[in-house]
């Protein structure tokens, strides 16, 4: 029983991972039969390290926020959902994991999100989905409390660290704030109908052990940022 409790420390993907997430980009190799064959390769050197990870940001993250929740659910499938594409290989090219407060992660509401590749590591924060009603209650939330918002977007260590606030925009003002005078900047934060930030990294930086300490401080400064936007639902 014992056994269940114990955590193996993240020791670092390796050149194994993103070769292996490489190959998945031909489709010659992104297909069930070679997937299969090279299955003990991705459970040792993708699933499993990412477990591992996950496992050691745990505590780390409770200890920015407590309603920071995050496990092994957290991490996505490499299945893609092929039901609905023309494009029916049937394995991502990435491995992500992301995850939200109070429960587990959903692609409408905003997330932290993490994810390794040949080509990158990438973390991001925010609100990517374009989801009508959750942007709608995310603008109200910025037309309410605009000051809060724009002290957390123009925080200097949010700045630092990822610069300004990237997401598609609308052309106009949507029709429940059009007959407002509002503040210039106010009505470019009510246009958006995404709100998040993103960092790129080498993909060897997720070699090295420290990827857990990155991904920590990547979290502790944009916390406020997607906590605004996670209450304001």
């Amino acid at each position: 029983m014992l056994t269940e409790f114990i955590k193996e420390p993240f020791l670092g993907f390796d050149q194994n991972s993103v070769d292996f997430l490489g190959k998945l980009k031909n489709k010659k190799f992104n297909n069930k039969k070679w997937f299969d064959k090279n299955r003990e390769t991705y459970e040792l050197h993708v699933k499993l390290p990412m477990r591992h990870l996950i496992d050691s940001l745990a505590q780390e993250l409770k200890n920015i926020d407590e309603r920071i929740f995050i496990s092994n659910k957290s991490i996505m499938r490499i299945n893609r959902d092929i039901r609905f594409k023309k494009d029916k290989t049937p394995y991502k090219t990435i491995y992500a994991a992301a995850f939200t407060y109070d429960r587990l992660k959903s692609p409408e509401i905003p997330l932290f999100y993490i994810h390794l590749s040949s080509d990158e590591f990438l973390f991001a924060a925010g609100q990517y989905s374009t989801d009508n009603g959750i942007i709608k209650k995310i603008r109200n939330h910025i037309f309410n409390y605009f000051d809060d918002f724009l002290s957390i977007v123009t925080d200097d260590d949010l700045i630092r660290d990822f610069g300004s606030l990237n997401g598609e925009s609308l052309q106009r003002l949507p029709r429940e704030y059009s007959g407002l005078t509002l503040d210039g900047e106010m009505e470019k934060y009510l246009k958006m109908k995404q709100f998040y930030v993103e960092k790129y990294f080498s993909p060897d930086i997720a070699f090295d052990p420290g990827l857990t300490d990155l991904i920590v401080q990547c979290v502790r400064s944009t916390n406020k940022l997607n906590k605004f936007l996670y209450d304001s639902l």
